[in-house]
């Protein structure tokens, strides 16, 4: 079967689930894992991650190789490991690459085989929680990006004349985020009792990285409670779900109407636009929220702008006079 033919499967599928999801906000998908290793869906998962590319894992097991060896019977065998419970996730191997204002950030790399399972686990709870998602998050979404959050920063400020700016920064977020509070916010959605432990053993999985010699040992055990990996490809969503929380926290404790203040969410990034005398307040109530989250707000980085006087920088794009 041809690729094409093969997404237009699983964009049925998706098209499925997301109106089911939107027709029952409280429904609970029970039964998803066994669209999880359909051949379909696991073909357009492989082919999506060999579009990306990216380095081999832990297992040190390229592309390449699993195509020399047979990339069909390579999938094959992962699926029969799928269907019958056999698939237990590989520890990450831990990388270092530079920040864009200096000093280095981790990312944890999965192997190819538990890329391949995380990106068909997206294409298939990915429809059913981008129901869920509220329209100020833009970052990891599709038909979303940095410049529609720049565009809502932009509007808010020029036409609703909202000139207080909280510029709020999260002490490693992805790496802070609350395992039990995390996994809360997907069974909200899901009662699949195989994929949900799936969930659960990735947030849980060794890491492995290279000391100084070469050689290989592990930094993090499956004792952690907190952090969803940078560099899994089921991260980004667990991310924006678990921000959702504080949204949801905003608009149930009357911040954004009574202060007038709207947030607008980019991934781990945030700004909240207030009117003239309402910053302070605004950060006061972010800080509480975010600590009851169990999440750090960085006081070195988190400031109150106020425009025109002093400017916004926020996605790599600067805001400043109007």
């Amino acid at each position: 079967m041809s690729l094409p033919t093969l997404m237009s499967k699983v964009q049925t599928l998706q098209t499925s689930l997301q109106a089911k999801a939107k027709a029952e906000p409280a429904f609970r998908f029970y039964s998803l894992w066994d669209k999880v290793y359909r051949t379909g869906v696991l073909r357009v998962a492989y082919r999506g991650c060999r579009a990306n590319r990216g380095a081999p894992g832990y297992d040190s097991i390229s592309f390449k190789q699993i195509e020399d060896q047979g990339w069909d019977e390579w999938l094959e065998r992962l699926q029969q490991e799928l269907r019958v419970g056999g698939y237990q996730p590989q520890p990450l191997l831990r990388v270092w690459i530079p920040k864009a204002q200096g000093g280095q950030r981790p990312l944890g790399i999965p192997t190819i085989r538990d890329r391949v399972v995380q990106m068909a686990v997206l294409l298939v709870l990915g429809p059913v929680f981008e129901v869920d998602l509220l329209p100020r998050q833009y970052g990891f979404r599709p038909g979303s990006d940095a410049k529609m959050a720049i565009r809502a920063i932009h509007f808010g400020i020029t036409q609703r004349g909202k000139r207080e700016v909280v510029d709020g920064d999260l002490s490693d977020y992805f790496n802070t985020i609350p395992h039990g509070e995390l996994m809360r916010c997907v069974s909200r959605r899901v009662s699949d009792g195989t994929g949900l432990p799936v969930i659960r053993k990735w947030l849980k999985v060794a890491v492995i990285e290279r000391d100084e010699r070469g050689e290989r040992r592990t930094t993090e055990t499956k004792d952690k409670q907190r952090g969803t990996p940078q560099g899994g490809i089921i991260s980004p969503l667990l991310s924006n779900l678990y921000f959702r929380r504080f949204l949801l926290a905003w608009q149930k404790f009357g911040f954004g109407q009574r202060l007038r203040a709207e947030v607008v969410n980019y991934a781990d990034d945030l700004v909240i636009l207030c009117p003239n005398g309402c910053g302070e307040k605004a950060m006061a109530a972010m800080r509480h929220l975010m600590s009851r989250l169990g999440l750090i707000v960085n006081e070195k980085k988190t400031r109150l702008v106020k425009l025109p006087d002093e400017h916004l920088d926020f996605l790599g794009y600067t805001l400043g006079q109007f």
